[in-house]
């Protein structure tokens, strides 16, 4: 069984690349489930989680899932402590509804799981990993115009220099993976140029022929893959739009584009693959 999941900055088109993968293979998935970051105290308390979970935490991960996504099976997560134990538990969560819905394997998108990796590595050692990267001036342009329209939920972010901040630690993550057999790395501009050799070698890396991935197919994003508070998510169009570099241009001064791309990390080397 297909145990992916799918990580990369927010706003760097996880939604749609979700919504490709689990539509064309049949895979079973969720909204996001931020289960690791819910799950896991916060720094500097963190290294407790290595001795025990705390009670409240796995109490808040297991309903965040089961309050936000529609389960055909009935769960208990009543004494799980154990780090194993939650995400041995998580595990047959998916795959039990992967398997009650007849499905082919099943796909998790939560992009802060990038920075969980090793120890999803060590607790689901038959998942793999598809990291999406899009290029760092649209993906701040995107945070920035994010914040801007849903304060709410966006606050989180900060300034400009910690939007870029933000990037550059998914980048670091990619570089530190790519070429892992477990990894595959997808550029967003070989998405939106519809790069078929790019496509074919991740069906590839999902055991899959040629063939078995289009970006003709897509919508660019399903209901059920969005909570409510999620309006930024919701698009009308039928096919993906190459809107690279409008953002960038039309949101900053010439002053703030420079002092973004000096800050940003290098990443042009980080191909597809």
């Amino acid at each position: 069984m297909r145990k992916l999941f799918l990580v990369g900055s927010p706003r760097s088109g996880t939604t749609l690349l979700q919504t490709i993968l689990t539509t064309q293979l049949d895979l079973f998935t969720l909204k996001e489930t931020h289960f690791f970051r819910n799950l896991h105290r916060w720094r500097p308390v963190r290294w407790l989680d290595r001795l025990y979970l705390d009670g409240g935490r796995v109490d808040a991960a297991f309903r965040f899932i089961t309050e936000n996504n529609t389960l055909e099976g009935s769960y208990d997560w009543a004494g799980v402590r154990r780090l194993a134990d939650a995400c041995e538990l998580f595990d047959r969560v998916m795959t039990s509804e992967t398997g009650l819905r007849d499905r082919r394997g099943w796909l998790e998108k939560s992009p802060e799981h990038m920075f969980f990796i090793d120890e999803i590595r060590r607790h689901l050692p038959t998942a793999r990993f598809v990291h999406i990267l899009r290029d760092g001036p649209d993906v701040v342009a995107s945070l920035h115009d994010a914040k801007t329209k849903y304060p709410d939920h966006w606050n989180w972010l900060g300034d400009l220099d910690q939007m870029v901040d933000l990037y550059n630690r998914y980048c670091r993550v990619i570089r530190r993976n790519i070429g892992r057999p477990d990894t595959f790395v997808v550029r967003y501009a070989d998405l939106v140029e519809n790069d078929t050799a790019v496509l074919d070698a991740l069906a590839r890396f999902l055991d899959l022929d040629a063939g078995a991935l289009s970006v003709d197919r897509i919508t660019s994003y399903r209901n059920d893959l969005v909570r409510p508070e999620e309006a930024w998510k919701i698009r009308d169009e039928k096919q993906i739009v190459d809107t690279r570099g409008q953002k960038f241009s039309s949101l900053f001064n010439i002053d703030e584009q420079k002092r973004i791309l000096r800050r940003l990390v290098p990443a042009g080397d980080l191909a597809s693959g």
